[in-house]
Formats: C-alpha cells, sequence, structure tokens
C-alpha cells in the first residue's frame, strides 16, 4: 500500500467513525427525550393518585364523623326509650304493691312479666334497628 491509499483509508475511517459516533449522539438524545419524558409522565401520574386518595381519605372520614354521629344520637333516643320504660316498670310495681289480695298480686305478677318480657323485646328489636342503621351508615 502506498500513501495514498493509506490516507485514503484512513479518511474513509474517519468518516464512518464519525458517523457512527454522530449516530450514537442522537441516539443518546432520544433516549434521554424519551427517559425525561417518561418520567414526567410517571411523576404527574403519581401526583393525580396522591390526590385522589387524599379526597378519598376526605370522603371516607367526613362519612364517618357523620355516622358515628348519627349512631349518637341514636343511642341517645334508646337512652330516652329505656328511662321512660324504666319509670313505667317502676309505676306498675307501685301499683301492683298497692293492689288488694293475693289474686291481685299474681294476676299483676303476670301482667308485669309479660310487660316485662314486652319491654325486652321491644329494647332488643330497637338495638338492633339501631346497629343495623349504624352499619349501614359506616358502609
Amino acid at each position: 500500500m502506498d500513501k495514498t491509499e493509506n490516507g485514503y483509508t484512513q479518511e474513509l475511517t474517519d468518516q464512518k467513525i464519525g458517523a457512527l459516533k454522530e449516530l450514537s449522539d442522537v441516539r443518546f438524545k432520544a433516549s434521554e427525550t424519551a427517559v425525561n419524558t417518561a418520567l414526567a409522565t410517571q411523576e404527574k401520574a403519581v401526583n393525580a393518585a396522591f390526590l385522589a386518595s387524599e379526597k378519598a381519605l376526605t370522603a371516607a372520614l367526613s362519612a364517618s364523623e357523620k355516622a358515628i354521629s348519627k349512631a349518637e344520637a341514636s343511642q341517645a333516643e334508646v337512652n330516652k326509650v329505656i328511662a321512660e320504660l324504666q319509670k313505667d316498670v317502676i309505676s306498675l310495681r307501685e301499683s301492683r304493691s298497692q293492689g288488694s289480695g293475693k289474686d291481685a298480686a299474681k294476676s299483676g305478677s303476670t301482667q308485669q312479666s309479660n310487660w316485662l318480657i314486652g319491654l325486652i323485646i321491644s329494647i332488643v328489636f330497637n338495638l338492633l334497628v339501631g346497629g343495623v342503621a349504624v352499619m349501614q351508615h359506616l358502609k
């Protein structure tokens, strides 16, 4: 090989290297742009998910507070009913004790037992209804 062939070969090799370097730079820039775009998109998605989660949590807390408030109001009503029923039981006991004779006491006792059973059933029913209402509000 003479010098001109070596020079030509060197020049051709330099051109190929330059072209490969330019292609590599273009690919690197494209990859860098794609990665940056993906990261920005991912950051937006994470921020949106966080915001949605925060809103859902706030809504759940608000619903829980409302359900607790309703349950407390319901319990207060049940407590009032129980207090009234206790007064009625005391009144019935007093009237029974004022009744005359053994038969009147037995009849009053039976009536009071029947009334107490009805009272207990009524209280249990009210508690169950209140519990169901609370559970539905908590859902």
